[in-house]
């Protein structure tokens, strides 16, 4: 449900909050905000359309009040006995708001012709803001393409490995007798949905010997496009969560052999060590946010025995919460920080 923070009556500029209103990380980024005294507001499309009123008008003419380069969309949005005005929305902190609750008793086809509606209208005139955006939606969809942001990452100078994406198993025999083991991962949410519960798709390490072995198996990867990377030794791996230029860079150990492979499998066996990010690694990652128009990134390294980093993945939207929690990190201060920044024509605070 919609929720306002404490600072949030009264007029003026305001920072909106796109997420879950009981989401740890929308609690600590608006008391975060509640400190600075800036007005805040928790927006979830999950709201839309039982609990949650739109009305945007766009005029023909410039109006009072409008900001340049804005999308000129006026009007206000209304739930639970608030109401959120299009025009004072100066920055927003795009979480992850969720699915929208559309009316029971629609037909199938008629629910997907209304999501379509509620996707394109909603969406539409909120991705239309002239705010300071942490980050835009669009520019998270855009990096969720995975074979681009590797693409943007080693444009960026950081180091990746080599990696193979196909849905041929001949193509994995002879990349595995190129390079050796290799890792096979999700291009996509690793998720599936089924009988009525979900299962998270871990990273898998195959060694050649398991590839050359493999019939069926190996076999099944024509039913859909995979990713193999050249597996990559651990000294660790590293989790660094970048929020405009402050990088806030933690060392994962892992202590068990699943984890040693993908550490979400294992998190009760993981320590945790903040650490400094080389120069170079630092500016690659810089150069990255800008070519993805992202103010926010959680990227994923590897730091083998010689030193070397090697990028693993960049999540635009990426989780922190728990890593802020183990090594008492501020992240939640520096998000608060980037949407407080100037605003878009840099002549006042939000």
């Amino acid at each position: 449900m919609t929720a306002l923070g404490s600072a949030a009556a009264g007029e003026g500029p305001m920072v909106l909050v796109l997420g879950q209103a009981d989401d740890w990380a929308v609690e600590q980024v608006g008391a975060s905000l509640d400190a600075r005294g800036v007005r805040w507001m928790v927006l979830d499309t999950a709201d839309f359309p039982q609990r949650m009123a739109l009305s945007a008008q766009l005029s023909a003419e410039p109006e009072a009040g409008e900001r340049a380069g804005s999308g000129g969309w006026g009007g206000e949005v209304e739930v639970a006995g608030q109401v959120l005005r299009l025009r004072d929305v100066a920055a927003v902190y795009y979480r992850k708001p969720g699915a929208f609750d559309l009316p029971a008793g629609l037909s199938e086809p008629e629910r997907r012709f209304c999501n379509a509606q509620a996707r394109t209208g909603v969406g539409g005139v909120l991705a239309s803001l002239a705010a300071r955006w942490v980050s835009h939606p669009g520019a998270i969809a855009d990096a969720e393409y995975k074979p681009r942001q590797l693409a943007q990452l080693k444009h960026a100078g950081l180091a990746v490995a080599p990696t193979l994406i196909t849905n041929n198993p001949a193509d994995v025999r002879d990349f595995a007798a190129a390079y050796g083991d290799l890792v096979v991962k999700p291009l996509a949410e690793p998720i599936v949905w089924e009988d009525g519960g979900e299962s998270i798709v871990y990273t898998r390490r195959l060694s050649r010997g398991d590839i050359e072995r493999a019939g069926e198996e190996l076999a099944s990867v024509a039913a859909t496009a995979h990713l193999f990377q050249v597996w990559q030794d651990k000294k660790c791996e590293c989790r660094v969560t970048a929020v405009g230029d402050k990088l806030f860079a933690v060392a994962i150990h892992a202590d068990s052999s699943a984890a040693l492979v993908d550490w979400r499998s294992d998190y009760d066996n993981l320590r945790y060590e903040p650490i400094e990010v080389p120069v170079q690694v630092r500016a690659g990652i810089a150069a990255y946010l800008r070519s993805a128009g992202l103010a926010y990134s959680a990227f994923d390294f590897v730091i083998r025995p010689d030193g070397q980093w090697i990028t693993l993945e960049a999540n635009a939207n990426g989780v922190w919460g728990w890593l802020a929690e183990e090594c008492d990190l501020p992240i939640a201060d520096a998000i608060a920080d980037c949407l407080t920044a100037t605003n878009l024509n840099g002549d006042s605070k939000t």
